[in-house]
């Protein structure tokens, strides 16, 4: 088969790229424009763009003409490329939505325009994020899987300012819900906002042209082959680098909000499985490992593989925006792709890390990053 992936050196994608290269009897074609942020100046991926069964083509997804020479004789698309961080897509917006809705609706024109090369399957890769805040019962039905749903407002930042991280209704406290597909989406980013238009884009698009569309909505996905050097998205990944270089971690609020961390080879075996997704099932499919750990537990496990006992704060800082929690229902990833995760946390994160000992020490940007949002916001502790 001939299969597209667009942003196919990316973490994601290198990941994604390895596996069908394993299966064999496969053709690639990579469309890459390998940014500083993520891959830095002196990459090397020639183990992949040197094959015979991969054409690379490094260009920008929106580059004239680029897309359309991709796409011949392609059957399958994966579409990855993608500005991924939260906090800078709240003043990047033009650059983001460059890649992200831009260069969306530069592949699907292509293929509207073009008969001869559309494909029989379109997947993308969407994000949690799109959700919001997600599902929260009261706390005193969170035993009950009939409980009525809530779905908070953003935080208020006075809230924020003095500690209240948490959200009630009335005097009863709310605890998160595992999020399904059929919760409201809320974007509370501008990142967010472009994946949900990505989804919006391609499900009209394929559905008006005949092409089996899936978006799969991954939680946060770690693992080895993760940016070191991007301190914008990966908090894993963030704070491995932050350990390796003695330094403290700032854990913001109270260490409690939590995350759903999903390894990266389940996130690919659940991309391969999407192109097999039996027609009328879901087509917007939850990935994810169905739990939540938080931060403060996730440094724990990464202070006792790494022996660096005591390296880390919690501050209190915050980031205006950001969600207090998140967690899928993967009842969908299970019985629509067959796929149950494989990988828990303490095994990932020990494949991580010692993937991350073995790569060069790399500058930590958080405090630049954070310094950036609070400039042009004007927000921040």
């Amino acid at each position: 088969m001939r299969i597209l992936i667009t942003g196919g050196l990316g973490f994601i994608g290198q990941a994604l790229v390895r596996r069908l290269l394993k299966e064999g009897g496969h053709t690639i074609v990579i469309v890459d424009v390998l940014s500083a942020q993520v891959h830095g100046t002196n990459y090397d991926y020639s183990s992949i763009t040197s094959r015979s069964d991969v054409k690379f083509i490094h260009a920008d997804i929106c580059s004239p003409g680029v897309l359309k020479g991709a796409l011949e004789g392609v059957e399958q698309i994966y579409h990855l490329a993608a500005e991924t961080g939260t906090g800078q897509s709240m003043y990047e917006v033009q650059n983001y939505y460059k890649t992200n809705v831009m260069g969306t609706a530069v592949l699907l024109e292509e293929l509207v325009k073009n008969y001869e090369l559309r494909p029989k399957n379109f997947i993308l890769a969407s994000s949690r994020s799109v959700y919001g805040e997600g599902a929260y019962v009261l706390s005193t039905a969170a035993e009950n899987v009939n409980a009525s749903r809530y779905y908070p407002a953003q935080r208020r930042e006075a809230d924020l300012r003095a500690g209240k991280f948490d959200f009630f209704y009335g005097d009863v406290p709310l605890v998160p819900a595992a999020t399904r597909e059929t919760d409201p989406t809320d974007p509370r980013s501008l990142y967010a906002a472009s994946k949900l238009a990505q989804e919006q884009m391609c499900q009209i698009t394929c559905d008006s042209i005949g092409v089996n569309f899936t978006a799969l909505r991954f939680q946060n996905v770690y693992g080895p082959g993760q940016s070191l050097r991007n301190p914008y998205t990966g908090i894993l990944s963030i704070f491995t680098n932050i350990l390796r270089q003695g330094r403290a971690i700032d854990i913001f609020e109270d260490g409690e909000e939590s995350r759903d961390f999903i390894y990266v080879e389940d996130v690919v075996a659940a991309l391969c499985a999407a192109s097999h997704r039996e027609a009328g099932t879901p087509s917007v499919i939850n990935i994810g490992h169905g739990t939540r750990t938080s931060v403060s537990k996730l440094v724990a496990l990464l202070q006792k593989k790494m022996n660096t006992s005591g390296a880390a704060k919690i501050s209190g800082r915050f980031r205006p925006g950001d969600i207090r929690h998140c967690y899928a229902d993967i009842n969908l990833m299970k019985n629509v792709l067959g796929l149950t995760p494989l990988i828990d946390l303490p095994e990932g994160l020990s494949h991580t890390v010692d993937w991350a000992m073995s790569q060069p020490v790399e500058e930590d940007l958080t405090s630049t990053a954070n310094k950036e949002l609070a400039a042009v916001t004007k927000h921040g502790k």
